[in-house]
């Protein structure tokens, strides 16, 4: 459950179109917010996924995100995932398994929770109002599918109006009534990475069983 959370833990979706300024304006929002995070360096936030299905709580985790580019690293309590853009190593910590994947473009939506950088730009009408969160004025921007059958149907941001950083993200993923909700408690731009942290290291797990499926 906590592996289908976190991976959860990663997406973007919709909700209903509204009055067209309204989406010329959300656009501008989601433009600011794809610039920062594309901007200069990398990124490292702080997060806590939470899965609901049917309004009801199914199960939550936390841990820390690392992005650059198409690459990124998550850890949690329970796994590590690398993904250098192209090959995916998912460890798990309780059984100490490595599985190696090539994951498809769907799943890598719903691995990586900053996708909506790329996604918002075709196939989804926006709407937008202003709210609050945790205290903080925000921009509340949902994107919803144009194609019913799209993996990511609904997705809602909440956005600082301020610095224009994501707070939390809440995705719906095809029509079975089940949300995930990502808060992001811990946001940083301009992180020095190198391609190795996004990748699997055997040495750093050697009594860890790699199982190789691509």
């Amino acid at each position: 459950m906590k592996k289908r959370i976190w991976i959860a833990a990663c997406c973007i979706a919709l909700a209903m179109t509204g009055h067209a300024e309204s989406g010329k304006d959300a656009r501008k929002v989601l433009d600011t917010t794809a610039s920062l995070i594309t901007g200069k360096g990398g990124i490292r936030a702080d997060f806590k996924a939470d899965s609901f299905a049917g309004g009801q709580l199914q199960g939550s985790t936390s841990g820390t995100m690392c992005l650059w580019g198409e690459k990124f690293q998550m850890t949690t309590p329970d796994m590590t995932t690398w993904y250098n853009g192209e090959t995916q190593w998912s460890y798990v910590k309780a059984n100490e398994e490595v599985n190696v994947s090539v994951p498809t473009p769907e799943e890598r939506q719903g691995m990586n929770p900053y996708t909506f950088v790329n996604l918002y730009k075709s196939g989804y009408h926006y709407e937008m109002k202003e709210t609050t969160l945790r205290g903080k004025a925000c921009y509340e921007v949902t994107l919803t599918a144009q194609d019913k059958k799209a993996s990511l149907r609904t997705v809602i941001l909440d956005i600082d109006r301020k610095t224009y950083v994501p707070l939390c993200v809440r995705m719906q993923q095809g029509g079975n009534g089940h949300w995930t909700r990502i808060s992001i408690h811990g946001f940083h731009t301009g992180q020095a990475f190198k391609a190795s942290d996004f990748e699997f290291n055997a040495s750093d797990f050697p009594q860890a069983e790699v199982i190789d499926l691509r």
